[in-house]
């Protein structure tokens, strides 16, 4: 694999990464309500965490002879707490695809190190969806339950 298409691929990782810390922080920005308390910091501790995986992707693709993307992907709007969580499980998960391809691509002696970093960075995006996928089940089930159309609520 040559230097190059890793380097294009880490500045794809480094698109998604800057457009986590705008998402999530957008969302901490505007959570409202009873979730506030819950989401909101959790949502800003999600922001800094792909600031750190995109000072860690930005610095490799330097050291590699690259320059770091300033673009970002796009940023989706949300203004309820169901919505906000789904956002954040699919980020997550596309994040896991996209450092998944990357260590595939770090295959070889030259890049052990490189393929190191990127395994420490794909098992806290894996968590990330872990942790959201608990939530969304979470919430489905206790929506269920204090519905006020259920039959309990009768």
């Amino acid at each position: 694999m040559s230097n190059q298409a890793i380097i294009d691929h880490l500045n794809e990782i480094l698109k998604w990464e800057w457009k986590g810390v705008r998402q999530y922080s957008q969302m901490a920005f505007i959570v409202k309500g009873l979730w506030r308390e819950t989401y909101g910091e959790m949502f800003l501790d999600s922001a800094k965490e792909s600031f750190k995986h995109a000072e860690i992707i930005g610095q490799k693709i330097a050291a590699m002879g690259g320059v770091p993307t300033v673009e970002r992907a796009d940023v989706e709007q949300a203004h309820d707490i169901e919505t906000m969580l789904e956002i954040g499980l699919a980020f997550e998960a596309n994040a896991v695809k996209l450092y998944g391809q990357a260590i595939e691509m770090a295959d070889g002696h030259e890049y052990i190190a490189l393929r190191s970093m990127l395994e420490d960075i794909i098992i806290e995006e894996q968590d990330g969806v872990d942790h959201l996928s608990k939530i969304l089940e979470k919430h489905a089930y206790a929506g269920a339950e204090f519905d006020s159309t259920s039959e309990k609520a009768g």
